[in-house]
């Protein structure tokens, strides 16, 4: 694997503006390190950068490859309209900032120095441009946002302004950029895991592996739930085009249950699975969770049971730590992580989120990840039941979120 993160080179396509671009990152910070356009935040900057969005620009760098055989690249975090090209030939056409990407460049690949390239095209004029192609017009938040046409994208909705945020259209390449030896026997692992409180007590994990395997060849397949290890032997023999599907069900008694804050402790077990070179593991907590829906005199329920106990569910807003990506530091996150129960959805979510790539709060802070804000979430204010919107003390609860507020500020 080749890691082709760090300096790169950022250039308009007109040719008259050129820096120096780290990646992970996003293209109007790497021109205010430059000097080439001045802080957004002050003053009235913010319009004063617009132009930015509406050019066309080109990422690249040099590298060195000296492997052999097929060679895949795995990009995701890719902000937004793009196109890469390896040696001048292309290998992705990308429009999805959400997705992760994983192409065939072996074609384009030579031994010895190579050239990869990043065509950022205008998210603005993309937008129009999609816009223009509806047959009819698609309306989106004029209130919120001076840029239009940004409901034409899979882009973050914020980046065309809102009622927190600047207006400036940011792009770039957030995330991984990755060149890797196309998937082989064994590879691309995935698994999959459910829970089953049983009526005893104990809780049956339920593990579902995937992954691409050549037939007729057995391959040993590790798992370790809470310190039981148990080593299996699959064969692809009877999978579809040498695709392995194994399952394998682990019983613990009677484990301590994970709790949200305020409730109880938040206990973890360790679940892993390693198959050839592939690792994957979680750090989980046992849990059920219920949705009270129930209908009554007024309509019907909206609640939450964890582990059979109804709970009161407290809640927070999180947008994006920075307007500018590369901006985003781990320390917002680090405050949030400990500071009680109002953000247990929240912390809940960001948790979930990053187990799936491998990562917890944590390791993120230790690792100082930076692409954060690539993904844009606004969760409501949870509350345990409906009928209880006429109840509340509004009086109350405006103290109680201005102290939220100015503890997020900390």
């Amino acid at each position: 694997m080749l890691d082709l993160a760090g300096s790169w080179e950022i250039r308009s396509l007109d040719g008259k503006h050129k820096a120096a671009y780290a990646v992970p990152g996003d293209v109007h910070s790497a021109l205010i390190a430059a000097n080439i356009i001045p802080d957004p935040y002050v003053g009235r900057n913010e319009y004063d950068v617009r132009w930015v969005a509406e050019l066309d620009w080109v990422a690249s760098r040099e590298f060195d490859w000296q492997g052999e055989g097929a060679w895949n690249l795995d990009v995701d975090y890719l902000d937004t309209v793009a196109e890469i090209k390896i040696n001048g030939k292309s290998v992705l056409k990308a429009d999805n900032c959400f997705r992760r990407y994983q192409p065939d460049v072996t074609k384009a690949l030579k031994r010895g120095k190579n050239t990869i390239e990043i065509h950022f095209f205008s998210n603005v004029k993309e937008a129009a441009k999609r816009q223009k192609a509806q047959p009819y017009y698609v309306p989106y938040s004029t209130n919120n946002c001076p840029i239009p046409d940004g409901n034409m994208l899979r882009k973050p909705a914020c980046h065309f302004g809102w009622d927190w945020n600047l207006a400036i259209t940011p792009f770039g390449a957030y995330g991984k950029i990755l060149l890797c030896k196309a998937l082989s026997v064994y590879d691309d692992l995935n698994v999959t895991m459910s829970q089953n409180h049983l009526d005893d007590g104990d809780i049956e994990i339920k593990l579902t592996v995937s992954a691409l395997a050549e037939t007729g060849k057995g391959k040993d397949v590790t798992f370790n739930v809470n310190g039981l290890e148990r080593v299996k032997t699959y064969s692809a023999n009877n999978a579809n085009i040498g695709f392995l599907h194994q399952i394998e069900r682990f019983r613990i008694p009677k484990p301590k249950l994970w709790w949200p804050a305020g409730s109880g402790e938040q206990n973890l077990i360790d679940v892993s699975v390693q198959c050839g070179g592939k690792v994957w593991h979680r750090r989980i907590g046992l849990r059920q969770i219920e949705l009270i829906n129930k209908k009554d005199e007024i309509g019907a329920r909206f609640a939450f049971k964890v582990n059979g106990k109804e709970i009161f569910c407290r809640g927070a807003n999180w947008i994006p730590a920075d307007a500018l990506p590369s901006r985003a530091t781990p320390e917002l996150t680090r405050k949030l992580q400990w500071k009680g129960p109002n953000l247990t959805f929240v912390l809940t979510w960001i948790e979930q989120h990053l187990s799936e790539s491998g990562f917890t709060i944590n390791s993120l802070v230790l690792a100082e990840n930076q692409k954060q804000t690539a993904d844009q979430v606004s969760m409501s204010n949870s509350i345990n039941s409906l009928r209880f919107l006429s109840k509340i003390d509004w009086r109350e609860f405006v103290e109680t979120m201005s102290v939220v507020e100015q503890t997020l500020r900390e």
